[in-house]
């Protein structure tokens, strides 16, 4: 097939557009940034550079052609050819134009392109119907026109060329005139130009003998033909002319600099720029703001910001709980102040003498200690006063009597793990660890393991290494049918492969480990501890921290972990979902971004927690896992974990995977008196 030709002699009446050649159009600073201000450990200061910044005159659809040589952008001008660039848009959308070759070169004339594949050998690319001629402007410097078949006016399909001189006296005026649809913009006619010297050849390819002339094509003339000497057309996309928040392509990008980062710093959001007081001093700083486009173009602008002094902020403010009568509590806030800073707590709005630190320790809460506490501090600029944290006194705690877990239990590295942690002074305490899969057949659960074993081991203290498989034998069965009612275990078939291990066991740390028995496949598993003690609720051993890890899936497949707690008026807990601490720990595909919500038995969210930095409390967070002996999670890390004052009663902890992730997590609750 004959390439499209640009050579035909017609006349036809000359339409003049005299400000189309403005394609050398630059990048530029529309307006000067004026100088902000800021508190320090305030907000950012915002700024939309959109409102600062432009391509000088361009409105349209912008598309950047990159070439080995270095990137063109042009802006479609569908004012005036609607349909000739919906064409040539569609060919960008589905990446047609990809990886083809500028196959014409003519001195002071065009380079063409759209046609052809850079491949050996030289195929055609694929083609839809042809687009209806729209000529309107004229083939000056720099505009892009379509390609048509000789005296067929509407026969334009993907085929291209840039106008490399003004063509306007033979170019408008034949074949019904060639559509101008697109302009170079900013510095791309510097690129073309660069293509435009490339030397051409006339080629006889493996094309039944057809000649390609004027092929530009780099290397020298004995050197053999390959892919690597043809001027490649790589990648055309539609690309914004700012950025944007989403990421997506654009033809001038953003960067910025701080003189003083401790004083402020510089981020972007799309075409958004955050100054972010740093918290580390008052002063000032100078932000230079440069727009950089995509052949290299650079325009900046500068601008001071001040940092100011500000009245006392609170980064965390104090967190309400109920207090045993008799135990030692802390109560405290974290504020932020570049300025000397004094404290004073008060209770019920009156000043508690002696209390000016940022942390407050009652030894022997008593009930005259209860009350609504806020914290005052203030600096030069002003008093700032925390949110009030009311602290409610009960004779007895509520107590953690059971943990049930329902999961995908697996063999191996991905076996369900239930753990907890007896605490007292000495004795032991009755438990009953349960692996419940085929009983969940009953409860029209489908996936259901048929056949879970279970094995129990103490962390530390007496050794205790205890296992079982189907729960109706290695049991003393009487013993089994004397705790599980008073535990509030519900009753296994009988001879159904459910397990479970009763016995007394002494103060330490348990871990069970949950999967299926040799050559069963993996499933659905109910994996409890419970207590149970006679007495649940005044026994000197206590129930004071379960955990489950498992297997986080999606909709039906999330973890979900059920809790009881007993007897007295409040239980304090810390709940968490650990998934990213996991990967610390060396346990395979741990899920890296994990949230929490806890239900209780009406089905009322009482509480979650997605990241756990971003608490309010974060400071008590931290301090209540220390006092608990968990491990602090890493500083930014994307685990959930939040205390909460519950009611006596059964609750839900909800783990699931941000963004619908999976993998395995860690649930965990402790009792913090």
């Amino acid at each position: 097939m004959k390439l499209q030709s640009v050579l035909a002699a017609a006349l036809a009446v000359f339409l003049f557009c005299s400000n189309l050649q403005s394609q050398t159009l630059q990048l530029k600073s529309t307006k000067a940034i004026e100088d902000q201000t800021a508190q320090i450990g305030g907000d950012p200061v915002e700024i939309d550079l959109s409102e600062f910044f432009e391509i000088d005159g361009v409105t349209g659809q912008i598309v950047e052609m990159k070439f080995d040589e270095g990137a063109v952008s042009i802006e479609m001008l569908s004012d005036v050819a609607p349909l000739n660039v919906e064409n040539f848009l569609s060919y960008v959308d589905d990446n047609t134009f990809d990886k083809t070759v500028i196959h014409r070169s003519i001195a002071d004339f065009v380079i063409q392109g759209g046609s052809f594949t850079a491949t050996l050998p030289i195929e055609s690319v694929i083609t839809r119907d042809p687009v209806v001629n729209e000529f309107s402007l004229s083939n000056l410097r720099g505009t892009l026109s379509m390609a048509k078949l000789p005296d067929q006016p509407d026969s334009a399909t993907s085929g291209y060329f840039i106008n490399m001189a003004d063509n306007s006296s033979i170019l408008d005026t034949q074949n019904g005139g060639f559509t101008v649809f697109a302009r170079v913009i900013g510095s791309g006619m510097d690129i073309a130009d660069a293509i435009h010297a490339i030397p051409t050849y006339t080629l006889t390819l493996d094309n039944g003998g057809f000649p390609y002339e004027d092929f530009p094509l780099g290397g020298n003339a004995s050197d053999d033909i390959t892919v690597d000497f043809m001027v490649e057309l790589e990648t055309v996309r539609r690309v914004t002319a700012l950025p944007n928040s989403d990421g997506s392509p654009s033809m001038v990008s953003f960067t910025a600099t701080s003189s003083a980062p401790e004083i402020a710093n510089a981020s972007f959001d799309g075409p958004m720029l955050f100054v972010t007081p740093g918290g580390a001093g008052l002063g000032s700083t100078t932000i230079v703001v440069t727009a950089t486009d995509t052949n290299g173009n650079e325009v900046s602008d500068e601008f001071v910001v001040e940092v100011q002094p500000v009245a006392p902020f609170f980064k965390y403010q104090p967190m309400p709980r109920a207090v045993e009568v008799g135990r030692p509590v802390t109560i405290s806030a974290e504020v932020e102040s570049v300025l000397a800073a004094t404290y004073h707590w008060n209770l019920d709005g009156s000043p508690i003498t002696g209390a000016t630190e940022p942390n407050y320790t009652i030894a022997s809460f008593s009930n005259s200690d209860a009350g609504e506490y806020t914290l005052s501090v203030t600096n030069s600029e002003g008093t700032s006063v925390s949110s009030p944290a009311m602290l409610t006194a009960i004779e007895a705690s509520a107590r953690l009597i059971n943990i049930s877990t329902r999961g995908i239990a697996r063999s191996g590295e991905s076996a369900m793990i239930v753990g907890y942690f007896l605490s007292g002074v000495s004795g032991e305490k009755e438990m009953i660890i349960r692996a419940i899969g085929p009983d969940l057949l009953n409860r029209e659960v489908e996936g259901a393991m048929l056949d879970p074993q279970i094995r129990l081991l103490s962390i530390g203290g007496d050794s205790v290494d205890l296992s079982n498989d189907n729960w109706g034998t290695g049991n003393d069965l009487d013993y089994l049918a004397e705790l599980m009612p008073r535990s509030g275990a519900s009753a296994v078939a009988e001879g159904s492969k459910d397990s479970v291990i009763v016995g007394s066991f002494p103060v330490s740390g348990y871990t069970a480990i949950v999967g299926p028995n040799i050559g069963e496949a993996d499933g659905i598993v109910l994996a409890e501890a419970f207590d149970a003690d006679e007495d649940r609720v005044n026994t000197d051993v206590r129930l004071v921290n379960i955990a489950t890890r498992a297997e986080v899936g999606i909709g039906e497949n999330v973890l979900i972990a059920g809790f009881w707690v007993l007897g007295g008026e409040k239980a304090n807990l810390l709940v968490r979902a650990l998934g990213p601490e996991l990967l610390d720990r060396d346990v395979q595909n741990a899920i890296s971004d994990i949230q929490l919500i806890v239900i209780d038995g009406d089905g009322n969210i009482v509480g979650e927690s997605d990241d756990w930095g971003d608490s309010l409390y974060k400071d008590t967070l931290i301090r209540e896992m220390i006092g608990a002996g968990a491990e602090v999670p890493n500083e930014g890390s994307k685990d959930a974990a939040t205390i909460l004052t519950l009611d006596p009663g059964g609750y839900s902890v909800v783990v699931s995977g941000v963004g619908g992730e999976t993998g395995v997590g860690l649930v965990e609750v402790f009792e913090i008196r």
